[in-house]
């Protein structure tokens, strides 16, 4: 039997397309946890409200995430397995950093836009031809979104 092999553009189409989808998911997963903690914390107003909504919305989100790039990156043959998987979930980590910051988790196409970046650039790292276009462009992606996480930390 003939070994399947995917074609470069539809492996970045289907990566994109995917990681906009894993970002909706761990978007609502991350708004409907802060609803549930507001709406706690709104029935007892005079009480320290310390819930773990945010906390269980955030494992939630990395779960979903990491399974869900970890079953896309499988089936697109994406390798290395363990280095493509890894970046897709740092740049989910710093997609929804920012946009916790900068969109106050709204729903939003810029949003959907940034989670499709990273796995499809992840995604055109596979092939030789679009290898160091992507790896710029990726460079071009995370580094401004480390210096602005960096800088909001410290200030």
């Amino acid at each position: 039997m003939a070994r399947r092999v995917v074609d470069d553009r539809l492996a970045v189409v289907g990566a994109a397309l995917s990681g906009a989808a894993i970002g909706w998911a761990d978007l609502e997963i991350v708004r409907r946890a802060t609803a549930a903690d507001a709406r706690v914390c709104q029935q007892h107003p005079n009480d320290v409200c310390l819930t773990l909504y945010p906390e269980l919305g955030i494992a939630g989100w990395i779960a979903v995430a990491l399974a869900g790039f970890v079953i896309l990156l499988w089936v697109l043959e994406v390798r290395p397995l363990i280095v493509t998987v890894t970046a897709c979930l740092g740049l989910s980590v710093c997609t929804m950093m920012v946009w916790a910051e900068v969109g106050g988790l709204a729903r939003s196409w810029v949003f959907y836009l940034m989670s499709a970046g990273g796995p499809g650039l992840v995604a055109a790292m596979r092939s030789a031809r679009m290898r160091r276009p992507a790896a710029i462009a990726l460079a071009v992606l995370l580094v401004p979104l480390l210096v602005w996480i960096g800088w909001r930390t410290l200030h």
